[in-house]
């Protein structure tokens, strides 16, 4: 699929968030698809929004908090293998 499409990392104590930055909103269905593919593999279950901000820009934001989930890796694994499967190259830390 060819999208103009950007991963934003943002973590602190207690929260990581994965904010996907994307201009065609068919992408949505991709990214749904491989984060209900990743929830089952991982047993991790993260808050998933979708917003759009104008005609051309969508936001997928996969948000995870509390110590459940900072306190092991699992959450840097679900966003790293969710970055790579996307197939996203652009990639910044908030």
């Amino acid at each position: 699929m060819s999208c103009d499409r950007k991963a934003i990392v943002r973590m602190e104590e207690g929260y990581m968030r994965l904010t996907i930055e994307y201009d065609d909103p068919m992408y949505k269905a991709e990214i749904c698809k491989d984060i209900a593919l990743l929830e089952q593999k991982l047993d991790i279950y993260p808050e998933v929004l979708h917003r759009r901000d104008n005609p051309t820009k969508w936001f997928c934001s996969v948000e995870f908090s509390g110590d459940d989930y900072i306190c092991s890796r699992t959450c840097g694994e679900f966003i790293e293998t969710l970055i790579h499967d996307l197939d996203i190259e652009k990639c910044e830390n908030d």
